[in-house]
């Protein structure tokens, strides 16, 4: 068996969200904010069926998913689960009414972006006879998909003249929220604040209304309204420095594998494609197999680290597909078959996502949603 594997702890799982829910009620008081927990991109790379079994047992309001095939595979697993689908449907050509049925089917809840989406699922599912529940998607300046903030108010207006549509939400989503400065964010709250005021004045009202993102949490509380989307922080990252420890994380993945093969060199030997490391002296070198086919970054090559035991050891040598080198020294003081923690953290020792990806110039999320579906998950709770 392939010794790669990604451990899952989700008891550090239930730890985040009952912070993330306490810091809420704390910032709120008194007001029932809904949570939808954000599991698109197989729940960031953490396993999207077993992440949300456990989100919707832990109290979870909602579930985020990206497209129809993350929320078709996930009903199996959480048939009662209210799963909004953040993005947009395509409107099937082919045989639209089957393709409208089997959503429908699967009780899940569609983004409108767009009039056409709008008219596409109003039109099918009046032939079929049951109503389609949508979230209407405004765009306040991300500028990746929504209707604009400034025609949207007409564009609502027709949506609701529409017989065959449930509308159960609104929605934006922030640009910026994990900046220390709130200016654009705070621009992007405010218009969707007028809108909104707008839309009530015209007797347009949603049951529920959100906005906040991980950032917005953390730095802008009057984007709560009726629920929250917390994505990275349910699994264990703060999305900036800047909000490290308003709120108690523990990332919940640790990336390991095993060392399964040393040999000792002599000095001045290269080590891996290219030749781009030579040893400076005799040493023990570990091939462990993990590499850039199980999403570990061949960008970690001669400057990541990974810790065995309670010891860092240098990567050697260009990262590969399936397997990595490290330095284990002049003395061996390693085995065969020791665990080699690649990312995350154990006794102390952290290698987080966040911290690779400082070194990589990227984010946390890259990290995470990088671990392939060829790396076994597993759970613990």
């Amino acid at each position: 068996m392939n010794p790669t594997r990604a451990e899952i702890d989700l008891k550090k799982l239930e730890h985040n969200f009952n912070s993330i829910r306490s810091y809420l009620k704390k910032e709120k008081p008194g007001k029932k904010i809904k949570i939808c927990g954000v599991v698109k991109a197989n729940a960031y790379g953490h396993g999207i069926q077993e992440i949300s079994s456990k989100l919707i047992e832990l109290g979870a309001d909602f579930l985020g998913v990206a497209n129809y095939d993350e929320a078709i595979k996930l009903r199996s697993v959480v048939p009662d689960a209210n799963i909004l689908v953040f993005g947009t449907l395509i409107h099937s050509k082919l045989k639209p009414a089957a393709y409208v049925k089997k959503l429908l089917k699967y009780n899940l809840i569609a983004t409108v972006a767009s009039l056409d989406t709008a008219k596409f699922l109003d039109y099918y599912s009046g032939k079929l006879g049951r109503k389609f529940k949508v979230h209407i998607k405004i765009d306040t300046g991300l500028k990746r998909i929504g209707f604009d903030v400034k025609q949207a108010y007409k564009n609502v207006e027709q949506i609701f003249g529409y017989r065959n549509l449930e509308i159960e939400g609104i929605y934006t989503h922030f640009a910026t929220s994990e900046s220390p400065d709130k200016t654009f964010a705070k621009h992007q709250l405010n218009k969707f604040y007028d809108l909104l005021h707008s839309l009530k004045k015209g007797g347009m009202n949603f049951p529920i209304v959100h906005s906040a993102n991980s950032g917005a949490i953390l730095n802008l509380k009057d984007s709560y309204f009726d629920m929250v989307r917390p994505g990275l922080i349910l699994y264990g990252y703060y999305p900036s420095e800047n909000f490290k420890n308003i709120i108690d994380l523990k990332p919940i993945m640790n990336l390991k594998s095993r060392v399964t093969f040393i040999k000792r060199v002599d000095a001045n030997t290269s080590i891996s494609y290219g030749r781009k490391y030579f040893t400076d002296k005799k040493s023990f070198i570990g091939s462990i197999p993990i590499g850039y086919g199980d999403g570990y970054w061949r960008a970690l090559s001669n400057i990541g680290k990974v810790v065995i035991g309670n010891r860092y050891y240098p990567i050697s040598g260009n990262i590969t597909m399936d397997w990595l080198m490290v330095n284990l020294g002049a003395k061996r003081k390693v085995s065969v078959g020791d665990d080699v923690l690649l990312m995350g953290s154990q006794n102390g020792e952290y290698l987080g996502a966040d911290r690779l990806a400082r070194i990589l110039k990227t984010i946390p999320y890259e990290m995470l949603c990088a671990v392939a579906d060829r790396v076994q998950r597993v759970y613990f709770s």
